[in-house]
């Protein structure tokens, strides 16, 4: 797991992803009820693990201080695509003995990047979007969105255009 400047030499022993959407439901006489997806929530990612060894004290202080750097950024995790996101939540626990520390975390979705509709290979180009905008929503590199799709010019997409992102 990585963010900002910090990476874990190890991911942390447990990561949960959370996400939710707002759904408004109507009741229709004599039909079924309709359903209809209004929005969808900014994710939390959040979890806890530990730091080992004559480092471990150095090694939670290097995450307090990337804690307390202001801003959001990529966060990296081994089981889905990078998200921007706040660092939220940090909580550390010092043993008696210097060689553990416990922690844990919490990370908030970035709100401006939470409206684009994902599917596992793409993603749906937003108003007056161009494939500069959506590498940098979505960490994927330009040159690879670019080479996965066939727009022609890197301004030629368009308000709801499938993106290729796999």
């Amino acid at each position: 797991m990585k963010y900002k400047d910090f990476e874990f030499e190890v991911n942390p022993q447990d990561i949960r992803l959370a996400m939710k959407k707002n759904i408004s439901k109507q009741s229709i006489p004599y039909k079924n009820e309709k359903c209809e997806e209004i929005n969808s929530k900014a994710s939390i990612v959040s979890g806890k693990g530990y730091f080992v060894g004559q480092d471990a004290m150095n090694k939670a202080y290097m995450l307090s201080r990337t804690f307390n750097k202001k801003g959001s950024d990529f966060l990296f995790t081994p089981f889905c695509a990078p998200m921007k996101m706040f660092f939220t939540s940090l909580d550390v626990k010092y043993s008696a003995c210097d060689s553990r520390v416990e922690f844990t975390f919490e990370f908030t979705q970035d709100a401006p990047y939470k409206n684009a509709e994902y599917d596992f290979d793409f993603t749906v180009a937003k108003k007056d979007e161009n494939l500069f905008d959506i590498s940098d929503r979505t960490g994927i590199d330009v040159e690879k969105i670019a080479s996965l799709n066939d727009f022609g010019d890197l301004f030629a997409v368009k308000e709801g255009d499938r993106v290729w992102l796999m």
